[in-house]
């Protein structure tokens, strides 16, 4: 008993003397700022990701699925959701380019035979009726063209409608169909998600009306309690539903969260004021009361404070404190009221 005391003597002395060593006999700390901050008390709200836009995207036209995009792939905006197949189209195609071929050649020898008819009617080899025939028959051939063209570009419309295309970035959520399925126009064929543009809807209590303007930042929190401001881009001026509530949509900046995702939403209950804040982790929890250390000159000085609001990792003061005051947040909890403190990043 009386060796293993002494080891435990000698180990304390060691780190004892390694500290001094390394900081002299100052105590290791490390520090912040006070500062003021626009804060007001907040009621959370649970609420959750969405995406802004989830479309069920049908097909346009008939035809057999031939390929599809997979659950859950990522597709830009443009790039290939389906493609459908139907050999009609084809043959279609075939007959009314033909249809334009052959009403181009009439114009054609039509617009000639004009200017052959002309030439004769000068020369009094042609009676005028006869190049007025030309001239009907060359309206009606050319509007044989005009329609043949058009019937060639409807058709050409549907070949693209072939093809499905992502209407925005986005990920595939569900398959209605399945390759070498038969579907007509108006048939659901994906379920599109887009990625890029997410919100979170909450329903706010009426007694918070003043508190919900337009661009107005307030603050969401995460599962893992990370927080990220969010922005008010709309809301539904009205009370609705049995619970009196407003719909308010936050546009989100942050990258990092998924749709779905479970928040809480951090409503302001009024108007925002200037207060004093510090860090949580300079707060000295006892029961004789609350208080932080400052460092002045090299040296720890005990001061009480009251606690108001909190936002974040910082939370509002009252006492002797100033902004711009330096306070201990890491090796606070052992100090005593004007011991030297060495500063470490």
């Amino acid at each position: 008993m009386f060796k293993l005391t002494t080891i435990i003597i000698i180990l304390l002395l060691f780190f004892s003397l390694n500290t001094q060593a390394q900081y002299g006999s100052a105590a290791p700390v490390k520090v912040a700022t006070v500062q003021q901050l626009m804060l007001a008390p907040v009621r959370k709200i649970p609420a959750k990701v969405e995406a802004k836009f989830v479309a069920t995207i049908k097909a346009e036209t008939r035809g057999t699925i031939t390929t599809m995009a997979e659950v859950g792939a990522m597709l830009q905006q443009g790039e290939v959701l389906a493609r459908l197949k139907d050999s009609q189209i084809r043959h279609r195609k075939e007959e009314l380019n033909g249809a334009v071929k052959s009403s181009q050649a009439k114009v054609t020898f039509l617009k000639s035979e004009n200017t052959r008819l002309n030439n004769l009617l000068k020369k009094n080899l042609i009676s005028a009726s006869e190049l007025e025939q030309n001239k009907a028959d060359f309206i009606s051939a050319r509007n044989d063209l005009v329609q043949a063209q058009a019937r060639l570009k409807q058709l050409l419309d549907q070949v693209k409608k072939l093809r499905i295309k992502a209407p925005y970035a986005g990920i595939v959520l569900q398959q209605f169909v399945q390759p070498g399925v038969l579907v007509s126009s108006g048939d659901n064929v994906i379920e599109f998600m887009q990625i890029n543009n997410l919100e979170v809807i909450v329903n706010v209590p009426f007694k918070y009306k003043s508190q919900i303007k337009i661009n107005t930042i307030w603050q969401i929190q995460t599962a893992d309690e990370q927080i990220i401001d969010v922005k008010i881009n709309r809301f539904i001026p009205a009370a609705r539903g049995a619970s009196h509530t407003i719909e308010v949509h936050l546009s989100i900046m942050d990258k990092s969260l998924w749709p779905g995702e479970a928040v809480n939403v951090l409503v302001p209950t009024q108007k925002r004021e200037k207060v004093l804040t510090v860090p949580r982790d300079a707060l000295v929890i006892r029961r004789s009361g609350v208080y932080v250390y400052t460092v002045v000159e090299n040296k720890a000085h005990k001061v009480n404070v009251m606690t108001g609001m909190a936002q974040g990792d910082f939370i509002a003061v009252t006492g002797l404190l100033s902004v711009g005051d330096t306070v201990i947040v890491r090796g606070n909890e052992r100090l005593k009221h004007d011991q030297d403190v060495k500063i470490i990043e």
